[in-house]
């Protein structure tokens, strides 16, 4: 039996050939609109400061309550660990669209992703399942074919997300103006450093409920408004993108964008706004 128990790295933190390949590139990508090349960020600044959770080798969605429904769209981070001479690749099935249940650093192995003397940090996400998977055989590892499962995932590419970003769109969640995170079924202590994205409704005539904290803010906050006092959309409303975060010993209130923040005297886990989930 795997030793399955939890640990947290703070990427910006890691040393050694973990993340030596991955954070190293810098990626061009061809803009649409200009027909010029941009550099898309390097993958050291995507996963910056983040406290990712580290996998093992065969670690699956399920192991962090994410090969579900209601993540369809969502997007998980990790980052794998160079493969071990005694790790066994567990099934796995598909090529480049997998199973949700397959073994994700397996899968990453598989699809180019990483690689086994270094592993490093990946981003999913889960998709509706495919109808039928089929496999191949690619840097060493063989996956199979197979029917068609109810949830599936992809990895994200640094340099594009364009494809993913479209899959995902029908279905981020419209959120209610007074909807608490704590609420929203995301908010498992398992999934710290995570991040999700939401559709915030314009804002209802009258007094708006008051959150606590400046920037980060109490895991109960309540989702758009919050995103309001943090600048991240107006109230028109908008999609907003929250990170969730290690707690703080004191939140400090403020007065942003016609809305006002209290102090709070601390919190087991906050979340903070960011400007993409990957």
């Amino acid at each position: 039996m795997m030793n399955r128990k939890l640990k947290n790295l703070t990427v910006a933190s890691m040393a050694g050939a973990c993340l030596a390949g991955a954070m190293a590139v810098t990626a061009a990508a061809q803009d649409t609109t200009t027909g010029t090349t941009a550099q898309a960020a390097p993958a050291a600044d995507r996963y910056a400061g983040r406290n990712l959770p580290e996998l093992e080798w065969n670690t699956t969605l399920k192991f962090y309550n994410f090969d579900n429904d209601k993540f369809i769209g969502q997007r998980f981070s990790a980052v794998c660990p160079p493969r071990n001479v005694r790790d066994k690749n567990d099934d796995l099935y598909g090529s480049d669209v997998y199973p949700s249940n397959n073994p994700i650093c397996v899968a990453a192995l598989h699809a180019g992703k990483i690689t086994a003397a270094d592993g490093g940090p990946i981003t999913v996400q889960v998709n509706p399942g495919a109808e039928a998977y089929t496999g191949s055989s690619r840097n060493e590892v063989d996956s199979a074919n197979l029917p068609g499962t109810p949830r599936s995932f992809v990895f994200l590419d640094a340099v594009d997300t364009t494809t993913a970003d479209a899959a995902q769109a029908p279905y981020i969640p419209r959120v209610k103006w007074d909807m608490k995170f704590t609420k929203s079924g995301f908010a498992y202590k398992k999934l710290r450093g995570q991040r999700f994205t939401f559709n915030c409704p314009a804002a209802p005539n009258g007094r708006l409920r008051t959150v606590t904290g400046t920037d980060s803010y109490t895991l109960n906050a309540v989702i758009c408004v919050a995103a309001v006092h943090a600048g991240k959309i107006t109230k028109d409303g908008g999609l907003v993108h929250i990170q969730m975060d290690e707690g703080k010993s004191k939140l400090v209130g403020s007065i942003r964008n016609e809305i006002e923040s209290r102090d709070g005297s601390g919190s087991s886990g906050t979340v903070s706004y960011v400007d993409a989930t990957f």
